[in-house]
């Protein structure tokens, strides 16, 4: 199955200064997880539960940076297999993954970007759920350009009330 790449679709001025930085870190294993967390996240957070924005790049590689972090940027404005938040918790010396999401309003990934998802981290040997927790549906309004969040399945835009369409639309 050829796996959908989304690209950056947010606001042009924040893709313009989109650079990684040095907070992003590449997972290559579940215990880069316990310095990056010690030295990157708030004094105090770095044990129990953290959440973080991550993608998964091009070639499958799982990269996370501070939730505040901008998704474009811990892509290096590249497209993505997959974005969103991931919550990290810790039990004794391992840790896992709580809960993940694809909400990523730069690059409104589908629901099915979970297959990659589910697929890095067992590869990285990060314990995770069976699925996102939640997953979020995005569409574009094609009679004024926003993004929207369905919610409630209801596909109507939020600011000028056009009907949306019933597939994902951000080609």
């Amino acid at each position: 199955m050829q796996l959908r790449q989304y690209r950056y679709v947010g606001p042009p001025e924040i893709k313009r200064s989109a650079r990684r930085e040095s907070h992003c870190l590449h997972v290559a294993n579940a215990s880069d997880l316990i310095p990056w967390s010690a030295e990157f996240l708030p004094q105090g957070r770095a044990h129990g539960a953290f959440t973080v924005t991550y993608i998964i790049d091009i070639d499958e590689r799982l990269w996370i940076a501070d939730r505040r972090s901008e998704h474009v940027a811990c892509a290096d404005g590249q497209d993505v297999l997959a974005a969103g938040e991931i919550t990290f918790e810790y039990a004794g010396s391992r840790i896992g993954a709580s809960d993940i999401t694809n909400q990523s309003t730069g690059y409104c990934p589908e629901p099915s970007c979970w297959s990659v998802v589910a697929r890095v981290l067992g590869r990285l040997g990060i314990p995770h759920p069976p699925h996102f927790t939640p997953a979020f549906e995005f569409r574009r309004c094609d009679e004024c350009g926003t993004t929207n969040l369905i919610k409630e399945g209801a596909f109507e835009c939020a600011v000028c009330n056009a009907a949306l369409s019933p597939t994902w639309n951000y080609f």
